[in-house]
């Protein structure tokens, strides 16, 4: 699978930025803590705890999705996949519901899917429910996602992003992975399917062929 070093240097952009938050509330927690005389006050050392799981969460997330991290033998299960999405989104407006079924599945394939759950969860600008489901079927491997609330739409630049003739020089660290999903899926032999957004709702699918 080659990326473009444009690409990976927006890769990049695209994680410091996510863990950005996360590290700035953990500096400013511990400068708090350092300007406390007496025992640490506990809602300092709560915004601590939150944001140092918050920053885990993200870069367990973002390892999977954009490096080489996770999966075992190159395989990793689709309820390890809805963990890692659950936790990148916990405490935010977007929920999420994910299918019971547990595949093991190849990790590329595991990438494309949070890349478009990910995709599907900044659709939704005012909160709502990401719906995840995956299904192994005659024609191969097919994932469902769709992005349920008030306001559901994609980005325009990040919908141009999702394109492989795409020129890589328009894109920024918020659309890259809309173009990620398009190298993942090219690499997995995919078909992506984006629905257009109609009221309250986007739809996005891959089916993946049976090697």
């Amino acid at each position: 699978m080659n990326v473009d070093f444009k690409v990976t240097q927006l890769l990049v952009s695209r994680v410091c930025h996510d863990l950005a938050g996360g590290i700035s509330a953990l500096s400013t927690g511990s400068e708090l803590l350092l300007e406390e005389n007496e025992a640490p006050d506990s809602d300092t050392l709560s915004l601590i705890a939150l944001s140092a799981k918050q920053t885990a969460h993200r870069l367990q997330f973002l390892r999977v999705a954009f490096g080489s991290g996770g999966g075992e033998g190159g395989t990793v299960t689709t309820h390890a996949l809805a963990k890692l999405m659950s936790d990148f989104l916990e405490g935010g407006r977007v929920s999420l519901v994910w299918s019971e079924e547990n595949l093991r599945i190849d990790l590329a394939s595991g990438k494309l899917l949070l890349n478009l759950c990910l995709i599907a969860a900044e659709a939704l600008p005012r909160g709502g429910v990401v719906d995840v489901g995956v299904q192994a079927l005659d024609a191969g491997l097919g994932f469902a996602v769709s992005a349920t609330g008030e306001g559901a739409s994609i980005n325009a630049e990040v919908q141009a992003a999702i394109d492989v003739n795409v020129d890589v020089e328009n894109l920024t660290p918020r659309t890259v992975h809309g173009y990620f999903c398009t190298v993942l899926a090219a690499h997995t032999g995919a078909e992506l399917e984006i629905a257009p957004s109609g009221s309250g709702s986007v739809r996005l699918a891959a089916l993946i062929p049976q090697i």
